[in-house]
């Protein structure tokens, strides 16, 4: 079972990314064809089509690159330029994006940047009318946290989605459109953990990753082996 539901998520998580480079790549082509028949004299304007679809698609690929690949792995505790790759991914969303992180804490797996990517990539797809998407990273008594917060009109996580993220999901249950979600929630409890919505303020939806603070006892057994 195991083997069918990854092989079958490889290919919906392909079937996305293609869906949604698609667009932008093919206004960059519209807009080259534009300026080599400048017969309407828009040039100008060809030229920042192709120009703009050109940013989206190379800030999505890098997203992209580390949210869903194996390059996402390695990227370790370098937040400064998770932050610079996130804004550069929500500017061209409804989405305004903010970085609500003091200090990053020791301790944070080694995977926590991926797994930030995908949370933001969950609130994006939560502001159907746009709004503000918030990260925060921090700690408490009891451990580490990442989570991100999206707020505004109508804010709130579709019901695909949800489906895709529930313990009980078939295979059947999933397509392009909702299977990132059943991917971030598969990336914490590979990290040993799991992903919690927080929906009691209406037009805000939190997704929060938490890294329990070990044990003392796990401790000395971590130091001793």
């Amino acid at each position: 079972m195991g083997t069918v539901v990854d092989f079958r998520v490889m290919e919906l998580l392909a079937s996305r990314l293609c869906h949604d480079l698609v667009g932008p790549i093919g206004a960059v082509s519209n807009g080259l064809e534009l300026m080599a028949d400048d017969s309407m004299g828009m040039q100008d304007e060809a030229l920042e089509l192709a120009s703009r679809s050109a940013r989206q698609s190379g800030h999505a690929l890098q997203f992209y690159r580390l949210a869903y690949g194996m390059a996402g792995n390695r990227v370790g505790g370098d937040f400064g330029a998770l932050r610079e790759l996130i804004l550069n991914y929500v500017s061209h969303s409804k989405a305004q994006f903010a970085w609500s992180v003091d200090a990053i804490p020791d301790g944070l797996p080694d995977e926590a940047g991926k797994l930030l990517l995908n949370l933001v990539e969950l609130a994006v797809e939560s502001l159907p009318r746009g709004g503000k998407i918030t990260a925060h990273i921090g700690s408490s008594d009891v451990g580490l946290f990442l989570a991100v917060t999206a707020a505004g009109d109508r804010a709130g996580l579709r019901d695909d989605l949800r489906i895709a993220m529930d313990d009980h999901v078939e295979v059947e249950d999933l397509s392009p459109r909702n299977v990132h979600g059943f991917f971030t929630r598969q990336l914490a409890k590979r990290m040993g953990t799991d992903l919690l919505l927080n929906e009691a303020v209406d037009d805000h939806i939190q997704f929060i990753v938490a890294f329990p603070l070990a044990k003392e006892d796990e401790l000395e057994e971590a130091a001793e082996g």
